[in-house]
């Protein structure tokens, strides 16, 4: 599976703020990354049918064994509800053991500064604030990130 564009799940309103959540997921093992995207299509279809999220994308490395996640949510009452269903509770307890150092980052950014490119995520990913554990940062830990020119503001 190469990677997915930012693929839009609802109507975004330009002045709401939604909460992101970025993840780096690296795998020990380059035999893992087969298995690792049969689990992600199943997560994406989860993620199809989720009420209060926003939007999605995947960035993917497979001969690196390394991805990253990036998604948009009404609030961080749904983003705890998606992560704590099947098959998404199940695919990370598969994965686990077979995961390298994992890396989790929340914020929040206004509707207008939808997509948020990759750059911004990885930089939440980068920051002090970001979370090394098994289980994602449910509430906002780095800055706000606003757009200065929204016309710029394309995921690439």
């Amino acid at each position: 599976m190469p990677s997915v564009p930012w693929r839009k799940t609802a109507t975004v309103d330009p002045g709401t703020e939604y909460l992101l959540m970025a993840s780096l997921l690296p795998l020990r093992s380059i035999v893992t990354v087969p298995w690792f995207l049969g689990l992600t299509g199943s997560v994406i279809r989860q993620l199809e049918r989720t009420e209060g999220l926003i939007g999605y994308s995947l960035r993917a490395q497979p001969f690196a064994r390394t991805f990253w996640t990036l998604s948009a949510w009404t609030d961080a009452t749904t983003l705890t509800a998606f992560v704590r269903e099947m098959p998404h509770l199940r695919a990370m307890a598969k994965m686990r053991p077979h995961m390298g150092a994992t890396r989790f980052a929340t914020w929040t950014a206004l509707g207008s500064a939808l997509p948020v490119p990759w750059d911004i995520a990885i930089g939440h990913l980068d920051s002090p604030y970001a979370g090394s554990r098994s289980t994602p940062l449910l509430t906002p830990r780095s800055i706000t990130h606003r757009p200065t020119d929204p016309s710029k503001e394309q995921l690439s």
